[in-house]
């Protein structure tokens, strides 16, 4: 048998990080498995799919009350009056339109992005990069039938007394 030689530094992280996979929630997915930053990007779809919005120069509107908004500030409407409530669909639209919105309708896209051993990593680098990720969250991959990555976690989690769980 051979002896691997690690330093001080690389035995301390080993140790850390195999007590983390052994303490940490393992959100009822055996092992192996890892985390990842899973973000949301808005993507366009055609019309009559996804979310239907309005957008003028940046502006995205899409709620009720934000189109109501819209439509009482092209016509100078005062916010408290009901005339809004008394337009029909394609008028609303008409008004919209004059007003230099255009509508557009998106839908929403899953990405993932990267990877950790540890929920703790996954959360720290989200925490210190959130300002350059769409959404971001952590979510958990499983690495079903990879070989390499049963063998490497096992190997973790047995070095400070803990098993692979199933």
């Amino acid at each position: 048998m051979k002896t691997i030689k690690v330093t001080e530094e690389m035995h301390e992280f080993l140790i850390n990080l195999s007590k983390e996979l052994n303490k940490q929630d393992h959100r009822c997915t055996a092992m192996p498995y890892f985390f990842q930053i899973r973000t949301q990007e808005r993507i366009a779809v055609p019309l009559g799919n996804g979310t239907q919005a309005w957008h003028l120069d940046g502006l995205l509107i899409e709620t009720d009350e934000e189109i109501e908004e819209a439509v009482n500030e092209y016509k100078e409407w005062d916010e408290h009056t009901t005339k809004f409530n008394h337009l029909q669909d394609y008028e609303v639209e008409a008004i919209l339109e004059l007003s230099g919105y255009s509508k557009v309708n998106y839908d929403y896209q899953s990405n993932l992005e990267n990877s950790f051993l540890t929920s703790k990593a996954c959360d720290e680098h989200i925490r210190l990069n959130s300002h350059n990720l769409s959404s971001p969250t952590n979510y958990l991959s499983h690495a079903w039938r990879n070989p390499e990555m049963e063998t490497v976690i096992k190997f973790l989690c047995e070095l400070t007394g803990g098993k692979i769980h199933s």
